[in-house]
């Protein structure tokens, strides 16, 4: 009995249509060239994403354990401001002492160091070990009869301020006395301490042996 032909067992009939049976397989190159599209196909839709995925996304959270990102630095400007390196008001080395009854006036020297102009304001005493009381004060020298308000000073310029103290002890060598000294420029206030006298030995004073 002749052995049926291979092609009629690939096909079936249905109502004189003849069509592929369910056994049919494609050959083997096709097979190989239909793999290589895909492929090829997905490596170019890979690269087209790649390359529309938005410039603006947030970078990926570390996850826990792993080491943190160093933080970003922000850097700031601004007016920097210049420092004087030093008061505008400071004790020149004039020094100046008066004697009235009991009474002592002392007086110190200022200068203005800086570019503007200040105005100058209350002396204040400064008595580290007492023996002294300041009972008035004035912006001139030892001796001077004058107003006791402010005075200006220009800048370089210098100029005197006395007080008068009563004096409590015997001998008021070993006294220090300092001072502190309001001031404005500009319309900022301000105050500097003066050192004044480290000790009254070298200031005549009648009270004390060999004075």
């Amino acid at each position: 009995m002749p052995k049926a032909d291979d092609s009629a067992a690939d096909v079936a009939e249905l109502g004189g249509r003849r069509f592929p049976s369910l056994n049919w397989r494609p050959p083997r190159n096709a097979a190989i060239l239909l793999a290589a599209g895909l492929i090829i196909g997905l490596v170019a839709g890979y690269a087209a994403g790649d390359r529309q995925a938005p410039r603006n996304a947030s970078p990926p959270m570390a996850s826990p354990g792993s080491a943190s990102p160093a933080p970003t630095a922000t850097l700031a400007t601004g007016t920097a401001v210049p420092s004087e390196g030093g008061p505008a008001l400071t004790q020149a080395i004039g020094i100046c002492s008066a004697q009235s009854g009991r009474d002592l006036q002392l007086g110190v020297q200022v200068t203005n160091e800086s570019a503007a102009e200040i105005r100058l304001g209350r002396v204040r005493a400064v008595l580290p070990l007492g023996g002294l009381r300041a009972i008035s004060q004035l912006w001139a020298p030892c001796g001077a009869i004058g107003a006791t308000g402010s005075a200006s000073l220009g800048p370089g310029d210098s100029t005197w301020f006395s007080v008068t103290f009563q004096v409590l002890v015997g001998c008021p060598r070993p006294l220090p006395v300092q001072f502190t000294v309001d001031y404005s420029s500009a319309g900022e206030s301000a105050s500097v301490n003066v050192p004044g006298f480290s000790d009254l030995g070298q200031v005549p004073y009648t009270g004390c042996t060999g004075g």
